[in-house]
């Protein structure tokens, strides 16, 4: 039934109240716009006295919005409010660009003066639209008046003055909008070429003091509009002051100065993921200027000193630290994350090839035993996802290996052999499995670490008889037969281990790779080997098959009453 009484969004008394209203404050100010036009067009008056009853009349419309206000009509008293401060705004740019007869610092001091008062009126009646005007009003002051008012490190002090103030209002009052003005305004100066000018001491402060304070406020608030403009206007800032210095240790204080903000809301918010506090409540945005955050520092750092040039993965390493040290002094899984794919990406950078491999496999052995030191269960996942692109980089490395690299004992086949001892190692039960985990890792570990042994064996078999000097034709055929043998001898391997210690899917496993051993022996082996190499892959599977099912008759014939 209210819903029902409800009056319509657009009803009588809103078009009366609201839409005539702001039809009148319009027309008010370009009937006072008009009339300072004309006064000028017919020298009716002198131009100070036309600005300065330009002043007096925005003045009196203001006190007359302020009396109204306090009354109870509150619309109508800020609008009239509003429209006296844009009266004494028009009388000001007229006083400093249309006539100039006030000099060029003084008109934007005298704007921003009525901008500072609009922002403590709004302040005082509690009005976000009067506070917005007065953001407007202040950034858009050197605007109206023009460049020559002044250079550009007079212009960042400032802009930087308004920011603080009227940003501080807007934060205090929890108004959005007034925020994003602010910031809008604050950093659309960084899309321009005119920072480029400045001193660079005012750029770094300009850019830390303003991308620090937007960040704070607009995660705080959740504020999408406000934080976006403060993280990539601060950075941007940040670069062009780093373009103009060749001392770049500032850069990385700033950066440090930037990340700050973001540390806090990711120490105190669970929005950040994967906190395990979030319950399925994180925020995209917020963690993707935690993530970039990091990146951004290693950045930074690389300008410092050459020694981070020379060798790439160290600043990724440094930055890495304190993320590590925040994410598992308390169980901070964003913090860890963090920490753990930039020491990734240090060695991945630092290292190329098997070297690579090296590194990411020993930080496998490293994110899993801290579960158990720890009594954590999300270095699994760090682990897993560290195997994952040691392996990837394993692949590539195959392709890039020296041509008279040995097998079995070259720097990959060595990398292949950590690879599997690291799977195995995981799969054991260095892999920290929790009792309420709905997904069993282990299966797929062991799966992994045989198909890694079967076919990594395979590939140094082939590659071993191909640089043992025997002509190309007996290398090829001895290789085959040699695959044959392995991959049969694998088999009953897996038969063996199965039976003795009764598992069923080792042993299911055995049956898989006997079969794939069947189908190489029919369809290459019998078909293309010689006479000699043809008898000895067909005996070596004959005779292991005939020993499993043996082991399977012994095994029916003793399961007997």
């Amino acid at each position: 039934l209210r819903q029902r009484l409800r009056p319509p969004a657009i009803s009588e008394e809103w078009l009366g109240q609201r839409g005539l209203l702001a039809v009148g404050v319009v027309f008010v100010v370009l009937a006072t716009a008009y009339l300072l036009k004309l006064s000028f067009d017919r020298g009716w008056i002198s131009p100070v006295a036309r600005c300065a009853g330009g002043a007096l009349a925005g003045l009196a419309a203001g006190s007359l919005g302020w009396r109204l206000h306090a009354r109870g009509t509150r619309n109508y008293g800020a609008a009239l409010i509003g429209t006296g401060a844009a009266i004494i705004y028009l009388a000001g740019w007229a006083a400093g660009r249309l006539y100039q007869f006030l000099p060029p610092a003084p008109a934007v001091a005298g704007l921003a003066l009525v901008s500072l008062a609009l922002a403590a009126v709004a302040w005082a009646v509690e009005v976000q639209a009067l506070a917005t005007a007065a953001a407007l009003g202040a950034f858009f002051a050197p605007l109206v008046i023009g460049r020559e008012a002044g250079s550009v490190n007079v212009l960042l002090v400032y802009l930087g003055a308004m920011g603080a103030s009227l940003g501080t209002v807007a934060a205090l009052r929890h108004w959005r909008w007034t925020a994003f003005v602010v910031a809008l305004a604050y950093f659309g100066i960084a899309t321009s070429g005119v920072l480029r000018s400045a001193a660079t001491p005012g750029l770094y402060l300009y850019g830390i003091l303003g991308g620090a304070a937007g960040l704070l406020v607009g995660l705080r608030e959740r504020w999408v509009e406000t934080r976006f403009l403060a993280f990539a206007g601060g950075w941007g800032v940040l670069g062009v002051a780093d373009g103009t210095t060749a001392f770049h240790l500032p850069t990385l204080i700033g950066g440090v100065g930037l990340a700050l903000p973001v540390w806090h809301h990711a120490l105190h918010s669970a929005r950040v993921w994967p906190d395990h506090r979030a319950a399925g409540r994180w925020s995209a945005g917020e963690t993707v200027y935690f993530y970039a955050t990091p990146i951004l520092l290693a950045a930074a750092l690389r300008t410092v000193d050459s020694v981070f040039h020379r060798e790439e993965g160290l600043a990724f390493a440094l930055v890495s630290l304190p993320y590590l040290a925040t994410g598992y002094h308390v169980e901070r899984r964003p913090f860890a994350l963090a920490g753990v794919a930039l020491l990734g990406a240090a060695a991945t950078l630092q290292w190329s090839g098997a070297a690579a491999v090296w590194a990411l496999l020993t930080l496998v052995h490293l994110w899993a035993w801290t579960d158990h030191r720890f009594d954590r269960a999300d270095g699994r996942w760090y682990s897993l996802g560290t195997l994952a692109v040691a392996l990837v980089l394993l692949l590539e490395a195959a392709d890039l290996r020296p041509a008279l690299e040995p097998a079995f004992a070259g720097r990959w086949a060595l990398a292949l052999w950590f690879a599997v001892e690291s799977s195995t190692a995981l799969a054991a039960g260095l892999l920290r499995e929790p009792a309420a985990s709905r997904v069993r890792l282990g299966p797929g570990l062991w799966v992994l670490a045989g198909l890694l042994l079967l076919f990594g064996v395979t590939s140094e078999l082939l590659r071993a008889f191909r640089l043992s000097g025997l002509d190309p034709a007996t290398a090829r055929l001895a290789g085959g037969l040699a695959v044959s043998t392995w991959w049969i001898l694998f088999a009953a391997g897996c038969f063996t281990v199965g039976f003795r210690m009764a598992i069923k899917p080792l042993r299911l496993a055995g049956f898989s790779v006997a079969g794939l051993a069947l189908v190489k022996v029919l369809l290459v082996d019998l078909s293309t080997l010689q006479t000699f190499y043809r008898i000895g892959s067909a005996l070596i599977l004959g005779v292991v098959s005939l020993a499993v099912a043996y082991a399977y008759h012994r095994r029916s014939g003793s399961a007997r009453p």
